[in-house]
């Protein structure tokens, strides 16, 4: 049993051990916190892991040596340190003194593993930031040093060598709070207002270098290269390098599906309308159907395809200012001037198998269909032909209520007119009459139809 001397130095022994286990808890865990604030989100599951292995390799396996040297296991294994050997070997209570040095031991462990960590983490964080904000780093690394140094000395004169893991901390405990400001700044976006104010007033050259010295803050910046590439097409004339421009951007690792279709749909607008060429536009909007197929992006590019011309003199075609077709139905019967001469026969057929090719294509192109019935019909004088394709046409799913009421009173009109079949006529009147009453076809239709009945009587009488 202890006397009261001996529990007096028990819980002397016992508060200077929790003194210290506090202390170095502490020191432990402020490091722990900027160690923490340094390392960016994504990896800072792989930082517990390793300080957590650390910690058990420099920190708890250097404590147990040091408890097992001071235990005394054997007469020849004595204590290492003096004062417990002393307290074992007087016979009195040794246990008190061994918590003392059990408890120095862990603050001098924890402090150095703490000044080794922090400086280990600051070097490693140090050469992987930038150019820029590793050298305000270094900056902030030498003010620290300065500023810290003296408090720091202060601390190593009154605690020896056996403070030096504190007086380390004093310095790098700072330096790692302060360095997430330095080495983690947040990057401003780029700002193109200069670039657009010198595309204003015609200086593309300019432009161009004001965008380029915006990318190189933000190279990934999808905004900046798709102004590059319509810089391009648009004020160079130089599709083939705002091509390439946009196939680069969609490679790189961080553009979004999303971003890949507004580029790619770009580049097939400029291939259209700058360089006409349909084939190349088809091949920039494949790109989408092949890279994600089965979603909205590949169904939305693989209709624009569907609507693109075939060839260029399709493209040309498109663009060349088509005349308009009057109604089908007026109170007059005068056709159409027919293809008279060898050489519009020849130009009305070949217009004709153009369209029986891209019929061939896409059965369901409703313009292709429309136009080669008015050749048929207009120009070929193949009434029955033309007729045909336009009951095709009636007979499509889908279609407005406007162009089956128009092509109702055209088959109607073309009856009368052409094939002089005035049963059969008058039959397509009443029924375009009957689906459509309300339409501005059914009341020409009505007209047309109570016209032609008069021409019928005064003709029979």
């Amino acid at each position: 049993m202890l006397n009261d001397e001996g529990k007096t130095r028990m819980s002397a022994g016992l508060a200077i051990f929790v003194w210290f286990l506090i202390f170095s808890g502490c020191f432990a865990a402020a490091a722990l916190y900027v160690i923490l604030r340094l390392v960016p989100e994504p990896n800072q599951a792989g930082m517990w892991r390793w300080l957590g292995a650390w910690a058990v390799k420099g920190g708890a396996v250097p404590f147990l040596i040091w408890m097992l040297m001071n235990v005394g296991l054997s007469w020849s294994l004595q204590p290492f340190m003096p004062q417990v050997q002393a307290a074992r070997n007087s016979g009195g209570p040794w246990f008190p003194e061994y918590l003392r040095v059990a408890g120095a031991g862990l603050f001098i462990i924890s402090s150095y593993w703490v000044a080794i960590t922090l400086g280990w983490v600051l070097v490693r964080a140090g050469l992987a930031a930038p150019e820029e904000p590793r050298k305000d780093f270094k900056g902030l690394c030498w003010t620290c040093v300065l500023g810290l140094f003296f408090p720091a000395l202060l601390v190593l004169l009154i605690g020896g060598w056996a403070s030096f893991g504190l007086a380390a901390g004093v310095v790098l405990i700072p330096m790692a709070g302060y360095a997430p400001s330095v080495l983690h700044r947040k990057r401003m976006p780029p700002m193109y207002a200069r670039a657009v104010a010198r595309m204003k007033f015609g200086k593309y050259n300019e432009a161009e270098l004001e965008i380029l010295r915006e990318l190189e803050k933000c190279e990934e910046d999808f905004e900046g290269w798709m102004m590059l590439a319509e810089l391009y097409a648009n004020h160079f004339g130089d599709v083939a390098e705002a091509e390439r421009t946009v196939l680069e951007l969609c490679d790189q690792p961080g553009v979004t599906a999303s971003q890949v279709s507004v580029a790619l749909h770009r580049l097939a607008d400029w291939q259209l309308r700058l360089a006409q060429q349909p084939l190349a536009a088809r091949r920039a909007l494949e790109v989408i159907c092949n890279r994600f197929p089965g979603t909205h992006l590949a169904h939305m590019a693989q209709l624009r395809i569907n609507q693109l011309p075939k060839t260029v003199e399709e493209l040309r075609e498109q663009r060349t200012a088509k005349p308009i077709p009057l109604p089908a139905l007026s109170e007059t019967d005068q056709p159409p001037r027919l293809a008279e001469t060898p050489l519009e026969r020849r130009q009305a057929a070949r217009a004709a198998n153009e369209c029986v090719q891209r019929l061939k294509e896409d059965p369901d192109n409703v313009p292709a269909r429309e136009k080669l019935a008015r050749i048929f019909t207009e120009q070929l004088e193949r009434a029955d032909l033309g007729i045909e394709q336009v009951m095709l046409l009636l007979n499509m799913p889908g279609q407005p209520d406007e162009r089956r009421a128009e092509w109702l009173g055209l088959v109607a009109s073309w009856h009368l007119r052409y094939q002089k079949d005035f049963d059969t006529g008058r039959k397509f009147l009443e029924r375009l009459i009957q689906e459509f009453p309300g339409s501005p076809q059914a009341y020409t239709a009505r007209r047309r139809l109570n016209a032609a009945t008069d021409e019928r009587r005064q003709s029979a009488s």
